[in-house]
């Protein structure tokens, strides 16, 4: 990514850095944002008064996250599917895996969003849900999961072949809702974006 940004943008200087430290100054930024990253976070509330504190007063801070509702809602069909096909093959979360401190932890919803960025300090503190369709290729959608990548890739991890198998066939029976006549999936999905200005 870092690679990508400096072709796209020759004259920007880009860096590397690990949230909620980052190698800038005090006041250095007109506006941070942080997109897909603060869920991410080991310290979400660490990364947002991060991403304040190189902003100077004035200045906006923008995040995304994928929205996680409390039952009986459902996930968009792009986050919901993958849960879907984890619960018709019986996968389970790895013990392994670490789970977000509880005290560090927040409500994966608009109002909990937003609360992350009062918490940080913001004024003037908003939350929208942005909707679209999502388009991919059905192949790469799988390769993601089956090479490692997000919940599913890290239950798939270490599978038999033929459990593999089986979590391929239940992906196609799944997604198959989602074709369209080219082939493509086209999986409706959604946002959630939080702003918000630096006192």
């Amino acid at each position: 990514m870092v690679e990508a940004a400096r072709r796209q943008v020759p004259a920007a200087t880009v860096l590397q850095a690990i949230l909620p430290d980052l190698p800038f100054p005090d006041d250095a930024f007109d506006a941070a944002v942080g997109n897909f990253v603060i869920n991410h976070l080991g310290d979400p509330r660490a990364g947002v008064a991060e991403l304040a504190r190189v902003a100077r007063p004035g200045g906006r801070i923008a995040v995304t996250i994928w929205p996680d509702p409390e039952p009986p809602q459902r996930r968009p069909p792009l986050q919901q599917l993958w849960i879907d096909i984890a619960g018709a093959v019986g996968l389970q979360r790895p013990a392994t895996l670490p789970w977000l401190d509880a005290g560090k932890n927040f409500a994966r919803t608009a109002d909990g969003l937003a609360g992350l960025l009062r918490d940080a300090g913001l004024t003037d503190v908003h939350c929208a849900t942005i909707s679209w369709v999502h388009h991919a290729d059905p192949e790469d959608w799988w390769s993601g999961s089956a090479n490692g990548f997000g919940s599913l890739g890290l239950m798939m991890t270490g599978q038999p072949p033929q459990r593999i198998t089986r979590i391929r066939q239940e992906y196609d029976r799944l997604a198959a809702t989602y074709r369209m006549d080219d082939g493509m999936l086209a999986l409706p999905t959604a946002a959630l974006l939080a702003t918000g200005t630096v006192r």
